[in-house]
């Protein structure tokens, strides 16, 4: 049992300190901002403003 405990423990530990994914440039939105070259703008699905539903203004991210 206590080699289970330790094992959750190690495993527990690595995925915290595992690299962190990097945070989606922001484009589209009031500005109109591009994203690098060979990514698209796509929605946000993180906030609440849709742009098929009167937001015209909504802020996107690059993928």
């Amino acid at each position: 049992m206590q080699r289970f405990i330790y094992g959750l423990l190690l495993v527990m530990l690595l995925s915290a300190c595992g690299e962190k994914e990097p945070e989606a440039q922001v484009c589209g939105g009031i500005t109109g901002k591009q994203c690098p070259a060979g990514q698209t703008c796509i929605d946000d699905p993180s906030d609440t403003c849709d742009p098929q539903k009167g937001g015209a203004d909504c802020q996107g991210i690059c993928k």
